[in-house]
C-alpha cells in the first residue's frame, strides 16, 4: 500500500506553513498542486507568490498520476433515420395577388420593347424637374398654381431674370420615345370615339376616353377595348341602367 502523503512531505512546507495550509482549507498534497500561485498566496498569511509557485511545483511532483482508463469502445454508429418529408400545403394565391403578378409579368415583358436607358434619363430628368406654377401664385391666393404662358414684353419672368420662378422650357422635355409614357409602362392614348384606337397595340398602347365623351359612346368604347384588350385608364361608372329596367323594378315595389 502507498503511504499516504502529508503536507510536510512536500519541499518547503515545515509544522508552522502545514497548519496555515489546514486553516486556509489546503488540507491535502493534492489541492495544493491543483491550485493557484496567486490564489494560494493570497488565501495564505506571509506566503509569496513565488514561494508559493516552488511549493505547487514540489507537489506535482510526489503526487502520484491517476491510472489512464483504457479507452472506451466505439459503438457502431446507428444510421440516422430518414425523417419523412412531408408534401408543401398549397397556398392559395387571392385574386388581389394573383392581379398583382399579373400586372408584374406585363410590366416586364413591356420593358423588352423600352429602351430601359432612355426610362433611366426621363427618371434622372423627372427627379430635378422644378414645379412649374403661375408667378403670381405665391402672392395671390385668387389665382391658381396651374401654369400659365407668361405675357408682357417686359416681363422679368419671361426674360429669364435672376431670382424668379422656372418657366416652362423646351429644355425639360424627355427624351422623345419615352415621352408621355403612363407610370404602368403603356403609352397614353386620347380617344374620342371607337374608330380612333382601331390600329393601336394592346402590349404597347393605353386608351384614356376624353372628358367631353358622353355615356353611350363611353359604353362602346368600353366595349370595342374589352374586345381588343385594350387597358382603359379611366373607365369611369359601370354600364348604366336602361329605363325598362328601372321602370321594371318600380313596379315591383308597388304591387
Amino acid at each position: 500500500m502507498s503511504k499516504k502523503l502529508k503536507l510536510t512531505d512536500v519541499d518547503g512546507v515545515g509544522p508552522k506553513l502545514e497548519e496555515k495550509l489546514v486553516a486556509a482549507g489546503f488540507k491535502t498534497v493534492a489541492k495544493v498542486s491543483k491550485s493557484d500561485p496567486a490564489k494560494l498566496a493570497a488565501k495564505v498569511d506571509g506566503l509569496s507568490e513565488s514561494r508559493a509557485a516552488k511549493i505547487i511545483s514540489s507537489a506535482k511532483k510526489i503526487v502520484p498520476e491517476a491510472p489512464k482508463a483504457a479507452p472506451k469502445k466505439e459503438k457502431p454508429k446507428k444510421a440516422p433515420a430518414k425523417k419523412k418529408v412531408e408534401p408543401k400545403a398549397k397556398i392559395k394565391k387571392t385574386p388581389a395577388k394573383k392581379k398583382a403578378k399579373k400586372k408584374e409579368k406585363e410590366i416586364h415583358a413591356r420593358d423588352k420593347l423600352i429602351d430601359q436607358r432612355l426610362l433611366r434619363i426621363a427618371k434622372e430628368m423627372r427627379r430635378k424637374q422644378p414645379r412649374f406654377r403661375h408667378e403670381q401664385a405665391h402672392r395671390w391666393t385668387r389665382v391658381s398654381d396651374s401654369w400659365r404662358k407668361l405675357r408682357g414684353i417686359d416681363n422679368a419672368t419671361r426674360e429669364k431674370r435672376k431670382g424668379r420662378i422656372a418657366m416652362v422650357s423646351p429644355g425639360y422635355r424627355k427624351p422623345k420615345a419615352v415621352r408621355g409614357m403612363h407610370p404602368s409602362r403603356f403609352v397614353e392614348v386620347l380617344v374620342h370615339r371607337p374608330a380612333d384606337f382601331e390600329e393601336l397595340n394592346p402590349e404597347v398602347h393605353a386608351i384614356r376616353i376624353g372628358a367631353t365623351v358622353g355615356m353611350r359612346k363611353r359604353q362602346a368604347i368600353l366595349k370595342k377595348a374589352d374586345a381588343m384588350s385594350l387597358r382603359v385608364l379611366n373607365p369611369g361608372a359601370p354600364e348604366s341602367i336602361s329605363e325598362e329596367d328601372l321602370f321594371s323594378e318600380l313596379d315591383v315595389e308597388v304591387d
